[in-house]
């Protein structure tokens, strides 16, 4: 078995044995091809991912292993981060200890890219494979819900579809062209947002729609980014980003309200921050959720505390590949 970094030789065999192995695992229906490898791990504003694989004796590839390029800022300082997905093993080679060679080899690769630190977001399945390797638990990730419709909960484990009509909602370059992007030293840790990763992440995405909303008030404007997804007769949206001066948040969530009535939503999802107050979402009907992990290995020792602290993450949906 030879654990190496992928060449462009091997992603069709990469993106079958993804579609084969993901498409019975997963919340949503999806069909990967090369426009989705590409967008994914070749157009990333923040640089390409790093994929290594494993390959048998008959040059089969039988296992991948994909770490997403991220940037973050904390105050007037970038790091460049990687971000574990889409780990695949074909059935018949797991047990072998493919993950943790895979995920050695990746993790050699990006020190020399002078990464600054690996974060990622397992469930409880599969969170002990990364403690064992080495990754700290920082906290789960915590939601704020709203929920519109009981009935939803006895539908939420079934498959998901993305609703791809989101009408006078749709972002599009000349939305976010209106976007203004402010810096802010507070020391938080942040993903560096642009015009190019919006355009990347939200409009370029080749599975999921995204709409898009603001608020202003006083000349100050805030932008929110959500999706809206089928499961049975119910609708979940999450909001996936939120952008602008939080100071009217208030604003909105009532824009937020507004448009779940429109598609009649059954469940709002969006991920707490340091930047929104319990007490404003609790007023407007949110409850908190924990659901998921944030798991981080610091690899630039001067920022671990920081990283190591939940607090200190401006935490949004659009980090999660699969929202």
């Amino acid at each position: 078995m030879v654990i190496r970094e992928y060449t462009e030789q091997d992603i069709d065999q990469i993106i079958y044995l993804n579609q084969t192995v993901f498409s019975q695992q997963e919340h949503f229906a999806l069909n990967r091809d090369r426009n989705w490898f590409e967008w994914k791990n070749l157009k990333n504003p923040f640089g390409k991912s790093i994929i290594t694989v494993a390959e048998n004796e008959d040059k089969e590839i039988v296992g991948s292993r994909i770490f997403w390029a991220w940037k973050f800022k904390i105050r007037m300082n970038e790091f460049l981060a990687y971000q574990p997905i889409d780990t695949v093993v074909n059935p018949k080679y797991q047990g072998k200890g493919l993950f943790y060679k895979m995920t050695k080899e990746a993790l050699n690769i990006a020190i020399q890219k002078n990464a600054s630190f690996i974060f990622n977001f397992p469930n409880q399945n599969s969170i002990r494979g990364y403690l064992n390797l080495g990754w700290n638990y920082v906290s789960q990730l915590i939601w704020y819900v709203k929920l519109r419709k009981v009935g939803y909960f006895f539908h939420r484990n079934e498959k998901a579809e993305n609703l791809y009509e989101l009408e006078d909602y749709e972002i599009t370059e000349e939305k976010i062209k209106n976007i203004k992007f402010t810096e802010n030293y507070d020391g938080y840790i942040k993903a560096i947002k642009s015009h190019d990763f919006l355009k990347w992440r939200y409009i370029e995405h080749p599975f999921f729609k995204y709409g898009i909303m603001y608020y202003e008030n006083n000349k100050k404007q805030i932008w929110g980014i959500f999706s809206i997804n089928n499961i049975g007769k119910h609708r979940e949206m999450f909001v996936v980003d939120i952008i602008g001066a939080y100071s009217l948040i208030g604003g909105l969530l009532k824009e937020i309200k507004k448009a779940s009535k429109e598609f009649d939503v059954s469940i709002i999802y969006i991920l707490s921050n340091p930047y929104i107050e319990n007490s404003r979402m609790f007023k407007n009907g949110y409850l908190k959720l924990k659901n998921k992990n944030l798991v981080c290995l610091p690899l630039n020792l001067q920022i671990e505390e920081k990283l190591l602290n939940y607090n200190n993450w401006e935490m949004f949906g659009g980090l999660h590949d699969a929202l």
